[in-house]
């Protein structure tokens, strides 16, 4: 039996046993629309007009053209690898590059929230609290060219409210899906673990972004997310793309260049060639509340990360 979604258009060859019951939820690998196929659209070859589970896809939403928007989740197991500073310089660099770009703070430690001043808005969590609002409503303009869904303390309880729900991984996925046709890039920035957060922020991206100093604990953290990536590959048949980035490096620690080597050697053409070394500018920007292009823009790590953000926008990263 050939279905069709009907978001995307995709089309599928369903096996006519899986339809015992009277309908059957089918999800869509290439855009994660979840629709229902019924019992009576047996004998109709493709299904055009199955129905969209609401509020997955809203029945009076057009369907999405993803093809264009490129969404990163920046992300690693260990903490204090600059994740949420390498999401925000990365973001606002592709933003000065021209490109329409949205931040997502999905780490319920809100620090992206707090270092563009935008701490205690309506979060993701608020998004699916509402029910009937879009997700578009709780995006909030910056100072900075680029749009942010703030993250907020509510986020805390987001997993053991929504992990009670079926297919709950693909929260995230569903609702940037709405949305996705306006913008060039969505990054995602997470908390440094592998649970829910991660989990979701990776199902709904094309590529994840990996920074590590160059320390054995932050290498085992990258590891831990390449596991997650092959898993999400084999297990949920998402191609997921993935690139390393290295973060906060000292060329003068002999030990950093023997990780250095060893990294370059381990993950290959994984390994962005753009490089973020130690800037102390890079706090003094966050001390003054201000993105490093905005607080120093001929500062060492602003010009790193904008050759990082052309080095991604170059990438064949879906």
């Amino acid at each position: 039996m050939i279905i069709t979604c009907p978001s995307c258009s995709t089309k599928y060859q369903l096996n006519e046993a899986r339809l015992k019951r009277a309908q059957v939820k089918v999800r869509c690998m290439k855009c994660k629309t979840l629709f229902i196929v019924r019992r009576r659209n047996l004998n109709q070859e493709p299904v055009k007009g199955a129905e969209t589970m609401a509020p997955t896809v809203p029945r009076r939403t057009p369907p999405v053209d993803n093809s264009r928007c490129v969404t990163m989740t920046i992300c690693n197991q260990k903490g204090g690898v600059a994740k949420t500073s390498s999401c925000m310089n990365i973001g606002i660099s592709l933003a000065q590059m021209g490109k329409r770009v949205l931040l997502v703070d999905f780490d319920v430690q809100a620090n992206l929230s707090v270092l563009l001043g935008k701490f205690n808005a309506k979060s993701f969590f608020d998004v699916m609290d509402s029910q009937n609002e879009s997700i578009d409503q709780h995006i909030i303009a910056t100072d900075y060219g680029l749009s942010l869904l703030p993250s907020n303390t509510k986020m805390a309880l987001l997993a053991k409210k929504q992990m009670q729900q079926g297919d709950y991984e693909y929260l995230l996925t569903e609702k940037l899906n709405e949305i996705k046709k306006e913008y060039d890039y969505i990054l995602i920035d997470t908390p440094p673990s592998g649970d829910f957060f991660t989990l979701n922020a990776l199902l709904a991206s094309d590529a994840a972004i990996i920074p590590t100093q160059c320390e054995y604990l932050s290498i085992n953290g990258v590891d831990h997310i390449v596991r997650m990536v092959n898993v999400i590959k084999e297990k949920r048949m998402h191609h997921l793309n993935y690139k390393v980035l290295v973060t906060m490096y000292n060329a003068d620690i002999t030990a950093a260049n023997v990780i250095l080597d060893k990294i370059k050697n381990k993950y290959g053409d994984h390994l962005l060639n753009g490089i973020i070394q130690m800037d102390g500018k890079v706090q003094e920007s966050q001390i003054n509340q201000k993105p490093l292009h905005y607080y120093d823009a001929g500062s060492r790590a602003a010009t790193e990360y904008s050759a990082v953000a052309k080095e991604l926008m170059e990438a064949q990263l879906k």
